[in-house]
């Protein structure tokens, strides 16, 4: 089969290519509550992966036994932002659609921060272990949730690339066993509008945090083009004027 063929060639792992990056933004505080703002950006091999799939199987995972952690009920995909701390638009492909990337908020309390099963590492490394144990067959997992939710990943797979079913699970396997085994890559300390947009920003710091302005002591954190100066300076917007509607190919909350 042309299909079994090509996920027959050798796998040749690329630290930067094939791994998962994550970004770390600082940590934000509000009332007993500790908050990070984590973004997961997927190696083109495996493209396809998306946000509600992943919260999908973590969700069942700690369902039972454990409490499901607020990092894996907020994880989401969000619009990025043309520029890293540039001005607000939207990042698109070729085609014009908007690219976005995987995102969620680790919370945990202040008591609990030090404790390492509540700890942003040992959050990460539960999604991996989920991933590569392969828990209950998780590419045919895969598959059903594509052909229910994205069918057009499997009309590509199939039709354009010519693999049978028993080949796309093959593929997706190896895939999934190779994006979450190989090294991880960690930047720490990332800017919010390195990747958010004003909007998504905004809401972050008043549904999460409980502000109605931006924290003088965090700004850097939020905006990276501040560097200490003022928000007139450096040209961090008014919070009270962002609103919703600047952006038109934002998609319905």
């Amino acid at each position: 089969m042309k299909g079994l063929k090509r996920i027959k060639r050798p796998l040749l792992v690329n630290k930067k290519e094939d791994s998962i990056v994550y970004f770390f933004s600082g940590l934000f505080e509000s009332d007993n509550f500790v908050y990070r703002m984590v973004f997961m950006q997927l190696p083109n091999t495996i493209w396809y992966l998306k946000a509600p799939f992943i919260k999908m199987i973590l969700e069942n995972v700690f369902k039972g036994s454990n409490k499901v952690p607020h990092w894996v009920t907020s994880l989401r995909e969000i619009f990025i932002r043309k520029q890293p701390h540039g001005t607000n638009q939207l990042d698109t492909t070729k085609k014009g659609y908007p690219k976005s990337v995987i995102t969620f908020t680790h919370k945990v309390s202040r008591i609990a921060s030090s404790l390492e099963r509540h700890s942003l590492s040992y959050a990460i490394a539960r999604l991996h272990n989920t991933f590569t144990n392969n828990l209950n067959r998780m590419n045919e997992k895969l598959h059903s949730w594509c052909s229910e939710y994205q069918p057009g990943v499997i009309r590509y797979f199939t039709e354009k690339q010519q693999f049978d079913q028993e080949a796309l699970l093959i593929k997706f396997k190896k895939d999934i066993n190779k994006t979450f085994k190989t090294k991880r890559v960690v930047n720490k300390d990332v800017a919010l509008d390195r990747f958010m947009l004003d909007w998504d920003i905004k809401k972050f710091v008043k549904n999460e945090i409980g502000l109605n302005h931006w924290p003088k002591s965090k700004v850097h954190y939020i905006y990276g083009r501040s560097n200490g100066r003022s928000n007139e300076d450096s040209g961090i917007p008014e919070f009270h004027r962002i609103q919703r509607d600047n952006y038109k190919s934002h998609p319905p909350v």
